[in-house]
């Protein structure tokens, strides 16, 4: 039930470089809500949006973990499984997770 998993950010399947930020403004929770489907799927973690559409089909956990909490605030339950900075080491470096700014 891990929403990211560690072993899966080494993996060298994603070497892309990450898009630039969608937004020229901080997102809102309303507007992160939104993005809510396998092929829009944003998650907050703290107080950031991440767009995690491109890591659901290769999530080791099964893209289900992350889709309960698509469109919503998953910190608690990333937390606890996770330590930040695999966020930006491996999944923004990756280019499977994108970093869609501080929610407003």
């Amino acid at each position: 039930n891990n929403i990211f998993s560690r072993s899966h950010f080494g993996s060298s399947a994603y070497c892309q470089s990450p898009p630039r930020t969608r937004f020229s403004t901080m997102p809102t929770k309303a507007e992160v809500a939104a993005h809510n489907k396998e092929d829009d799927c944003w998650v907050i973690i703290g107080d950031e949006a991440f767009d995690c559409t491109k890591f659901l089909a290769d999530h080791p956990g099964g893209k289900k973990a992350i889709m309960l909490y698509a469109g919503k605030d998953c910190t608690e339950e990333f937390d606890m499984l996770h330590e930040r900075k695999v966020i930006k080491k491996y999944g923004i470096k990756q280019g499977t997770v994108t970093n869609m700014g501080k929610v407003s």
